[in-house]
Protein backbone atom coordinates (compact mmCIF):
# COMPACT_ATOMS: atom_id res chain seq x y z
CA UNK A 1 0.00 0.00 0.00
CA UNK A 2 0.96 3.16 -0.70
CA UNK A 3 2.04 5.68 2.23
CA UNK A 4 -0.81 7.70 3.58
CA UNK A 5 -0.41 11.21 4.34
CA UNK A 6 -1.81 13.46 7.12
CA UNK A 7 -2.13 10.61 10.11
CA UNK A 8 -1.09 12.64 12.46
CA UNK A 9 -3.43 15.42 11.86
CA UNK A 10 -6.45 12.46 11.86
CA UNK A 11 -5.36 10.88 14.86
CA UNK A 12 -5.35 14.73 16.37
CA UNK A 13 -9.21 15.07 15.42
CA UNK A 14 -9.95 11.33 16.73
CA UNK A 15 -8.40 12.24 19.98
CA UNK A 16 -10.90 15.43 20.36
CA UNK A 17 -14.06 14.05 18.42
CA UNK A 18 -16.91 15.18 20.56
CA UNK A 19 -17.48 12.50 23.14
CA UNK A 20 -21.13 12.41 22.56
CA UNK A 21 -20.69 11.72 19.16
CA UNK A 22 -18.47 8.09 19.55
CA UNK A 23 -20.95 6.28 17.13
CA UNK A 24 -20.14 8.74 14.56
CA UNK A 25 -16.53 8.06 15.24
CA UNK A 26 -16.50 4.73 14.72
CA UNK A 27 -18.40 4.59 11.92
CA UNK A 28 -15.89 7.36 10.32
CA UNK A 29 -13.06 4.96 11.63
CA UNK A 30 -14.46 2.11 9.80
CA UNK A 31 -14.95 3.73 6.69
CA UNK A 32 -11.15 4.63 6.83
CA UNK A 33 -10.25 0.56 8.00
CA UNK A 34 -12.37 -0.53 5.17
CA UNK A 35 -10.59 1.45 2.43
CA UNK A 36 -7.37 -0.19 4.06
CA UNK A 37 -8.40 -3.41 3.81
CA UNK A 38 -8.86 -2.74 -0.25
CA UNK A 39 -5.65 -3.88 -2.12
CA UNK A 40 -4.34 -1.00 -3.96
CA UNK A 41 -6.06 2.18 -1.74
CA UNK A 42 -3.88 4.51 -0.33
CA UNK A 43 -4.95 7.72 1.73
CA UNK A 44 -4.27 11.57 2.64
CA UNK A 45 -5.86 13.45 5.81
CA UNK A 46 -6.13 16.94 4.91
CA UNK A 47 -7.52 18.87 8.11
CA UNK A 48 -9.47 22.21 8.18
CA UNK A 49 -10.12 23.05 11.25
CA UNK A 50 -14.06 24.23 11.93
CA UNK A 51 -15.16 23.36 8.09
CA UNK A 52 -14.13 19.69 7.10
CA UNK A 53 -11.93 17.08 7.71
CA UNK A 54 -11.20 15.19 4.82
CA UNK A 55 -10.16 11.33 3.99
CA UNK A 56 -9.07 11.33 0.42
CA UNK A 57 -8.71 8.23 -1.10
CA UNK A 58 -7.04 7.03 -3.83
CA UNK A 59 -5.64 3.95 -6.39
CA UNK A 60 -1.73 3.48 -5.94
CA UNK A 61 -0.22 3.32 -8.44
CA UNK A 62 -2.48 5.32 -10.40
CA UNK A 63 -3.22 3.70 -14.03
CA UNK A 64 -2.01 5.54 -16.93
CA UNK A 65 -4.15 8.26 -17.84
CA UNK A 66 -5.92 8.61 -14.77
CA UNK A 67 -5.84 12.69 -13.78
CA UNK A 68 -8.47 12.47 -11.07
CA UNK A 69 -6.53 13.22 -7.59
CA UNK A 70 -9.12 10.55 -5.66
CA UNK A 71 -12.01 8.30 -5.73
CA UNK A 72 -13.46 8.98 -2.81
CA UNK A 73 -13.72 11.97 -0.47
CA UNK A 74 -15.10 10.99 3.15
CA UNK A 75 -15.85 14.53 4.96
CA UNK A 76 -16.52 14.93 9.00
CA UNK A 77 -18.00 18.12 9.06
CA UNK A 78 -18.43 20.21 12.34
CA UNK A 79 -22.16 20.95 12.22
CA UNK A 80 -22.93 22.56 15.90
CA UNK A 81 -22.38 20.42 18.35
CA UNK A 82 -22.10 17.35 16.50
CA UNK A 83 -20.04 15.78 13.29
CA UNK A 84 -21.64 14.41 10.00
CA UNK A 85 -20.20 12.23 7.55
CA UNK A 86 -20.56 13.02 3.46
CA UNK A 87 -18.79 10.44 1.75
CA UNK A 88 -18.28 11.55 -1.92
CA UNK A 89 -17.92 9.78 -5.29
CA UNK A 90 -17.40 10.69 -9.11
CA UNK A 91 -21.23 9.86 -10.05
CA UNK A 92 -19.39 8.38 -12.79
CA UNK A 93 -17.56 5.44 -10.74
CA UNK A 94 -19.84 4.41 -8.76
CA UNK A 95 -23.55 3.29 -8.25
CA UNK A 96 -26.57 3.54 -5.26
CA UNK A 97 -29.01 0.88 -6.74
CA UNK A 98 -30.90 1.82 -3.24
CA UNK A 99 -30.73 5.64 -4.44
CA UNK A 100 -29.67 6.91 -0.69
CA UNK A 101 -27.16 9.06 -1.74
CA UNK A 102 -27.27 12.82 -3.56
CA UNK A 103 -26.89 13.58 -7.13
CA UNK A 104 -24.26 16.88 -6.99
CA UNK A 105 -23.57 18.66 -10.06
CA UNK A 106 -20.25 19.25 -10.06
CA UNK A 107 -19.85 18.39 -6.75
CA UNK A 108 -16.33 16.86 -6.41
CA UNK A 109 -13.62 18.75 -7.54
CA UNK A 110 -15.65 20.30 -10.19
CA UNK A 111 -17.35 16.95 -11.56
CA UNK A 112 -20.77 15.51 -10.72
CA UNK A 113 -20.67 13.86 -7.71
CA UNK A 114 -22.31 11.42 -5.71
CA UNK A 115 -22.84 12.38 -2.00
CA UNK A 116 -23.93 9.91 1.01
CA UNK A 117 -24.34 11.35 4.35
CA UNK A 118 -24.53 10.07 7.87
CA UNK A 119 -24.98 11.63 11.25
CA UNK A 120 -25.66 10.71 14.78
CA UNK A 121 -29.58 9.64 13.72
CA UNK A 122 -28.84 7.47 10.96
CA UNK A 123 -25.67 4.93 10.47
CA UNK A 124 -27.70 2.77 8.96
CA UNK A 125 -26.29 3.36 5.41
CA UNK A 126 -22.73 3.03 6.38
CA UNK A 127 -22.33 -0.39 5.00
CA UNK A 128 -23.41 0.62 2.10
CA UNK A 129 -21.27 3.76 1.86
CA UNK A 130 -18.45 0.91 1.90
CA UNK A 131 -19.73 -0.70 -0.32
CA UNK A 132 -19.83 1.98 -2.70
CA UNK A 133 -16.34 2.52 -1.70
CA UNK A 134 -15.03 -1.09 -2.91
CA UNK A 135 -17.01 -0.55 -6.41
CA UNK A 136 -15.63 3.21 -6.48
CA UNK A 137 -12.08 1.81 -6.08
CA UNK A 138 -12.15 -1.08 -8.58
CA UNK A 139 -13.33 1.61 -11.12
CA UNK A 140 -10.79 4.13 -10.50
CA UNK A 141 -8.27 1.14 -10.83
CA UNK A 142 -9.63 0.71 -14.47
CA UNK A 143 -8.42 3.89 -14.78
Amino acid sequence: MAENKGAQELQKLLDTWPEDQADVKEAYVSLKEHAESIDGVAWEFIARPGITNSLRLDVSPRPDGRERPLFCMADAVPMGDEMVLSVCFYADEVDDPDEAGDIIPGGLLGSDGYCFDADADDLSVIGYIKDRISTAAANAAKG
